[in-house]
Formats: structure tokens, C-alpha cells, sequence
């Protein structure tokens, strides 16, 4: 998902990198356009570019379009209006595949932000975007917009990152520990110190539960026996 302002000037701003598994550096491209109109079918115009320069290092560049007098207004009544600024990214990869990516705010806050926000770019094990992420710096709910007069380009500040990869379970140690179980049982050495019931429990359990049910089926025959050794 995708939301970049603009800057004059190049930031980049490096989170910390997990590129352990980029065997090779790359450049990614990634041309921006927003919607400044508002309307149920969105009309993309050009923004401006970002350029990932290399994969390792995750330094960028990033380039924003001086915003016309008839844009800046139209950003202003999207603002008041309390209306959605939706941004697209289309992304050329290192590899030649392409995507887009889409993401959206309240138009009041990036107004209220006199353009200045922050633009995360989030990248699989592989360097490449899965996504692509604005906000804004004072994200504060806003019931008012406005827009100073010298604010005319985005101000962005541009974060790369590599997802983290979940912990994988160590089967080499579940293995080795079960092999040297399996040798020692072989040996001898592992030796079973459980109570007589604890190890054949399940033998003496179902011939008890047989002389209990076997007596409460046969009451009669047991007082049966007693009557008649009493004549």
C-alpha cells in the first residue's frame, strides 16, 4: 500500500535492514500518482518517482512534483470536505516484474501536516515490494484542515525494510537428541526406574475392572451358596 509526499530534496531514512537472504543487490523503481479529485472512480495524476538505488543498503531516492496552484486547491477541498487522499505506487522490480499498490488517509491530516509525511516501503526475503505504506506525522483525528501557503511540495521521509523471517524450529537438535536416546537404549544404559504399577498398569487395570463387574453380575449365585450350606 502506498502513500508518498514529496521532497524536494532526497531523504532516506533506513530502518534496520534484514537482507540476509539478497544474494545480489537490485534497484526498484516505483512511479507515484495520486487522486486529488475525490470522486467514486479515482483519477490518477503523476506525483512523482521513488527509486530504491540498492537492495543492501536499502538507500533511496525520492522525487515529488511542485504541486500547481489548481492541485494545491483541489488537496485543500478534499481537506475540508473531510475526504480521502488515495495514492498509487506502480512498481517496476529488480527482477522486470511489475505491481501497483494502492493506500489512502484522511486528507485533512496530510494537509494539517503542511505535506509532510513518511513513506514505509516494505520488502520480502527476496528484495521484493510487497508493500508500501504512508503516514503521517502528526496523525491526530483533525475536525479543521488547512494547508500554509508555503507548503507546495510533499516532504517525505522514506524507510526501506525486509520482512522478518519467523523462528524456524531447530530440528537438527530434536534429531541428534533423539539419536543419542535410541543409542542408549541399545547399550543398555537407559535404565527403567518407574514402580511396578507405574509400568504395567494397563495389565492389572483391566483384570480388576473383570472381578469387579464379574461379582456385581452374580449376586444371587454368591448368596445362593451361603443358603444352602445352612440346611
Amino acid at each position: 500500500m502506498a502513500y508518498f509526499p514529496t521532497l524536494f530534496t532526497l531523504i532516506a531514512l533506513i530502518t534496520p535492514f534484514y537482507c540476509a537472504n539478497v544474494d545480489y543487490d537490485g534497484v526498484v523503481y516505483l512511479n507515484l500518482y495520486h487522486d486529488l479529485d475525490g470522486d467514486i472512480v479515482p483519477n490518477f495524476v503523476e506525483r512523482g518517482n521513488l527509486t530504491i538505488t540498492s537492495l543492501r543498503s536499502g538507500s533511496s531516492q525520492i522525487y515529488n512534483n511542485i504541486l500547481s496552484p489548481s492541485e494545491k486547491a483541489k488537496l485543500k477541498d478534499l481537506a475540508l470536505n473531510n475526504k480521502f487522499y488515495r495514492l498509487k505506487a506502480s512498481i517496476t522490480n529488480f527482477d522486470g516484474t511489475s505491481s501497483e499498490l494502492y493506500t489512502f488517509l484522511k486528507a485533512c491530516t496530510l494537509a494539517n501536516s503542511n505535506l509532510h509525511d513518511a513513506l514505509t516501503i516494505s520488502l520480502d526475503y527476496s528484495g521484493l515490494v510487497i508493500g508500501v505504506t504512508q503516514n503521517v506525522l502528526n496523525s491526530e483525528i483533525c475536525d479543521s484542515a488547512h494547508l500554509a501557503e508555503h507548503a507546495r511540495k510533499f516532504n517525505t521521509n522514506v524507510f526501506v525494510q525486509y520482512t522478518e523471517n519467523g523462528p524456524v524450529p531447530d530440528t537438527a537438535s530434536y534429531i541428534q537428541k533423539m539419536e543419542k536416546e535410541r543409542e542408549a537404549r541399545e547399550r543398555g544404559e537407559s535404565k527403567d526406574t518407574r514402580s511396578f504399577l507405574a509400568k504395567y498398569w494397563m495389565y492389572i487395570v483391566p483384570v480388576a475392572l473383570f472381578i469387579i463387574i464379574s461379582s456385581a453380575a452374580n449376586p444371587e449365585g454368591a448368596a445362593g451358596g451361603g443358603a444352602g450350606g445352612g440346611r
